[in-house]
């Protein structure tokens, strides 16, 4: 599936993609996508983060995935350049710092959460922040490959 995937963007791109470029595609893709779910379905991420929030294996997953997610892109996209890709840069930088304090220190999310309600204005703030990243990665993409 994901040779399809990258067929697909090459095809739309009209020639073949680098690594960095590849990335590029993917994170501003699923920006978009989860930030128009929570944008869109506020109440109902509310719902669900509110049934796993207070299980210990939260903060693990969440770090694993964030850990994954920011090693692919810091060792595929490690651009330090003056333009819109470094925004992908240190996205994956970020995701893998997170992901690396909720594997050391589980405990901190939840104090978080204690703390911080999760509303439905926050989730769409967060939604509304991921359609705006994504939409600026897109933009670059349109412009400049």
């Amino acid at each position: 599936m994901h040779v399809a995937v990258i067929a697909a963007i090459e095809v739309a791109n009209g020639s073949e993609l680098t690594r960095a470029e590849l990335i590029e595609w993917l994170l501003a893709s699923a920006l978009v996508i989860v930030g128009s779910s929570l944008l869109l379905r506020a109440r109902t991420w509310i719902t669900a983060l509110s049934g796993v929030a207070s299980h210990p294996f939260t903060p693990l997953a969440s770090g694993l995935y964030a850990t994954l997610m920011g090693l692919v892109i810091v060792l595929c996209h490690n651009l330090w350049v003056a333009d819109m890709r470094v925004l992908v840069t240190l996205i994956g930088w970020l995701a893998l710092g997170s992901g690396a304090l909720l594997l050391l220190f589980p405990e901190a999310y939840s104090f978080i959460l204690r703390r911080v309600p999760i509303t439905p204005q926050l989730i769409a703030l967060r939604g509304f922040l991921r359609l705006l990243l994504g939409g600026a990665i897109f933009s670059y993409l349109a412009t400049h490959g």
